[in-house]
């Protein structure tokens, strides 16, 4: 009985993949997890294995179609008669297997990709783009794991050599503007798509709070450098926001929600996706159950995501179950910003800049300017599901929670950064 291959459904709001390149043809005999063809989709790109071993009888989509979740991209006979090419069966007695990519990063396979003279594996999407182009990957530098090239690395390339577009024929008496054309990379594509989904379908509405991070900036000087040292990687105030909106969080449950015609669904976890930009987007990996994780355990665990999205590391499981996002857009400067929300979540979390700013208190009876750690909590939610008075109150929770900020005690007990 013919089984058949359907696109799997790789990320939560996913809705479709495109493929890429087919790997096997039909009439080709294939082994059981032996890569079949290679997908994308707005948020990963895959390679679909063969659920068992038998003969590849159709192909149902070809390289560069679009296929919604859960069509048919082919047909495997367990069973065959010599030869190849013979049709052993319809669709209509086929058995649906749901196919999804490893959890994690697998070794190449021979049939899955190609290794250049310098010894470097590239994988289909890389190899299919080359050709498309006429790159030699041998002058493209790859920025994955052991230098190898990355999808984005070669559309980045191509993106730098396009040479400047012609003008457009000007119209009588106007003023010819210079133009350059950038094409469009399949990421920009589908970031695209998902924006103007997310923007069509929500109404949104964005509330500011300015919070006093000075304990949190004083706790952190003093111990970056040990931090740095014990666990390789940097000591910024993310991690400590992302334990402070996971613990807050806990108390707003429409928040932490989404929005369907039948109600407001509730979520029973909270999976935290840190937006992390890339040189020619934006991915959304998740950090699971960043309540439970102590603010040194956060920033290792952010810090690994960031660096493996940018190295295109990051596996489907990896970019998909967040209940919330926060975005840091004050890595760059910014002081504030209106977030965009990440359907099908119902709030994105934006953090401005902190920095040092002359600020009023009362000291002894009398106002006194002094200089603080200050930076802006920006919340963009669904106003379907979250009315501007529940926003409000998260806010000022959440910064009171920030400013709060005791070593040691409560949410703040960390055995690594107390030891420090």
């Amino acid at each position: 009985m013919p089984i058949r291959i359907i696109m799997p459904q790789l990320g939560e709001s996913v809705a479709e993949g495109t493929v890429i390149e087919w790997l096997k043809q039909e009439g080709d005999r294939v082994q059981k997890d032996e890569p079949l063809l290679a997908i994308s989709t707005e948020k990963v790109d895959a390679e679909i294995p063969a659920p068992a071993a038998g003969v590849l009888t159709q192909i149902r989509a070809k390289a560069g179609d679009v296929v919604p979740v859960g069509g048919t991209l082919a047909l495997i006979a367990e069973s065959f008669a010599s030869g190849t090419g013979i049709d052993l069966g319809s669709e209509d007695s086929a058995v649906s297997v749901t196919v999804s990519p490893p959890p994690g990063p697998a070794p190449p396979s021979p049939a899955a990709g190609i290794r250049s003279g310098e010894g470097r594996f590239h994988s289909p999407a890389v190899r299919k783009l080359a050709v498309e182009h006429g790159i030699d990957l041998g002058e493209v530098p790859g920025t994955g794991e052991g230098g190898r090239i990355t999808r984005r690395d070669v559309e980045l390339f191509i993106q730098r050599r396009q040479p400047a577009a012609g003008a457009t024929p000007a119209a009588a008496g106007s003023v010819e503007i210079p133009e350059e054309l950038l094409p469009l990379t399949r990421m920009r594509r589908s970031i695209a798509a998902h924006m103007i989904r997310s923007k069509s379908t929500a109404p949104h509405v964005t509330s500011v709070a300015e919070a006093d991070f000075t304990a949190i900036a004083e706790f952190r000087a003093a111990r970056k450098e040990a931090f740095r040292a014990a666990r390789g990687v940097s000591l910024t105030f993310l991690p400590f926001i992302v334990k402070a909106a996971a613990d807050v969080l806990s108390g707003f449950p429409t928040l932490n929600a989404r929005w369907t015609d039948e109600g407001i669904r509730v979520r029973k976890v909270i999976n935290l996706g840190i937006a992390v930009a890339l040189p020619d987007g934006l991915l959304v990996p998740v950090l699971r159950n960043p309540g439970a994780r102590a603010v040194s355990e956060i920033a290792v665990a952010t810090a690994d995501l960031a660096r493996r999205a940018v190295e295109g590391r990051l596996s489907s499981e990896e970019l998909s179950g967040g209940t919330f996002t926060v975005n840091n857009f004050g890595a760059d400067g910014n002081l504030i910003g209106t977030p965009v929300l990440n359907q099908p979540e119902v709030g994105n979390l934006g953090i401005g800049t902190i920095e040092k700013r002359p600020v009023v208190r009362s000291q002894d009876g009398a106002d006194v300017i002094v200089i603080r750690w200050m930076g802006y909590l920006c919340l963009g939610y669904d106003h379907r599901a979250v009315d501007g008075a529940v926003a409000g109150r998260f806010l000022q929770t959440l910064h009171r929670r920030l400013e709060t900020f005791s070593p040691g005690r409560g949410i703040w007990a960390d055995p690594l950064l107390d030891s420090l």
